[in-house]
């Protein structure tokens, strides 16, 4: 059978492009091997950890009031013939300071009487004794041991003397009430409210003011049991140093601060809340730019006990209420449980394994794991004694990174 020359040639053509793709295969370039990229750990932003010995402050909160507040009642009655300057809402006085002033004609007329009434007692009271010393002649002139009581005028003498009592005891009561119609103050302070004013009759009883002391200001802090384990005070006894107190509050736009001190605790556990609650003193709240005046709520911090190892770090450094993410030399992270003593805003006060220089993990990690490699951000200075120390962490942490590039390649599907 004869082939055409038709395909002669398109086998001719087929034979030529299996050739030329077989040398196009022979002569391609082989693949060049790349090393695995190395893979960085993970960022982490660490705190370099300094234990040391710490004051615990504990936080509590209260309101502002004076050591006495009363109501002033009047003692008399009358009309207010004069009033004092500082006898409006918010006005200071001193104290023996006068209020107002009652009209004192009724009550000078009772003077004058009950004195009259004391100078007759007196007399009758000199009649009657000259009597008795003449009753007690006449029965000794009479011879007689015996002298008979009646006979001798003491039953009138006794009576005599008690109407003179009776009278003075009448002339210093109509004294007391003259020395009445003029309210004055117990002791320096402020004056909250008024209930009378000038011109108006009062009877005994009425309600004139109420006022309170400037001298010494009280802030009663409620204090739960576990707050109480953090502060030393003498539960059930009086005690004169207590613990410093530092108030705050915010006062026309800006945040002030006093100094106080407690003082005592009160008698009893509240009942409804279960707190018990501390009272501190401020000694002169009025001095200074701003008074700590009454009303004011203030926020509290209780110096409480020093206690040695303790360190503090942000909230988020804590995890789960009781441990640490920690670096060690080679940038592994390990967890460390620790104690919570208190917490306050955005820190904590925290006391365990922790120590000096410890890397303390303070940023969120999505994942973690115990020995996980990570890369350190430390946001404050390493301590002064371990400054020497730096080279070789950074040498240690450098030897990690490679080693975890190494097992990262060396596990399936790594790159």
């Amino acid at each position: 059978m004869k082939v055409s020359n038709k395909n002669k040639l398109l086998f001719t053509v087929l034979a030529i492009g299996m050739v030329a793709i077989a040398v196009v295969v022979a002569l391609k370039p082989k693949p060049e091997e790349k090393p695995p990229e190395a893979v960085v750990p993970p960022v982490a932003d660490v705190l370099y950890a300094e234990p040391g010995r710490q004051t615990l402050l504990i936080p509590s909160q209260g309101t502002v009031h004076a050591r006495h507040e009363i109501e002033v009642v009047a003692r008399v009655g009358g009309v207010i013939e004069r009033v004092g300057q500082a006898f409006v809402p918010g006005g200071f006085f001193d104290e023996g300071a006068s209020l107002l002033q009652l009209e004192q004609a009724d009550y000078v007329y009772k003077v004058t009487r009950s004195e009259s009434q004391l100078a007759d007692a007196k007399s009758a009271l000199a009649q009657e004794q000259g009597r008795a010393k003449q009753a007690k002649r006449e029965w000794r002139d009479l011879g007689s041991a015996a002298a008979n009581a009646l006979f001798l005028r003491k039953p009138h003498l006794q009576a005599a003397e008690a109407a003179v009592a009776a009278a003075r005891a009448d002339r210093d009561q109509a004294k007391l009430d003259l020395a009445r119609t003029e309210v004055k103050t117990p002791f320096a302070g402020r004056v909250m409210e008024t209930y009378v004013d000038l011109g108006q009759y009062i009877t005994p009883g009425t309600p004139l003011a109420k006022i309170h002391s400037t001298g010494v200001a009280e802030v009663r802090l409620p204090l739960t049991d576990q707050q109480l384990a953090l502060l030393d005070l003498p539960l059930g006894k009086s005690f004169e140093q207590g613990p410093e107190v530092r108030l705050q509050a915010v006062v026309a736009g800006r945040q002030r601060e006093w100094r106080a001190q407690l003082v005592r605790t009160e008698a009893s556990i509240d009942t409804n809340s279960r707190f018990i609650y501390a009272v501190a003193q401020v000694q002169n709240p009025y001095q200074g730019d701003v008074p700590l005046m009454n009303g004011l709520f203030v926020e509290a911090d209780i110096a409480g006990l020093t206690l040695d190892d303790v360190v503090i770090l942000p909230r988020q450094a804590l995890h789960e209420g009781d441990h640490l993410l920690v670096l060690d030399a080679e940038s592994k992270l390990q967890f460390k449980t620790v104690e919570l003593l208190q917490s306050i805003g955005d820190k904590v006060w925290l006391r365990g394994d922790i120590a000096n220089g410890d890397r303390v993990v303070v940023s969120s990690l999505g994942y973690s794991r115990e020995g996980m490699a990570l890369t350190a951000n430390p946001l404050n200075k390493k301590p002064s004694g371990l400054i020497e120390s730096v080279e070789k962490e950074a040498e240690a942490s450098a030897t990690a990174t490679s080693e975890t590039a190494a097992a990262n390649s060396a596990a399936p599907g790594g790159r």
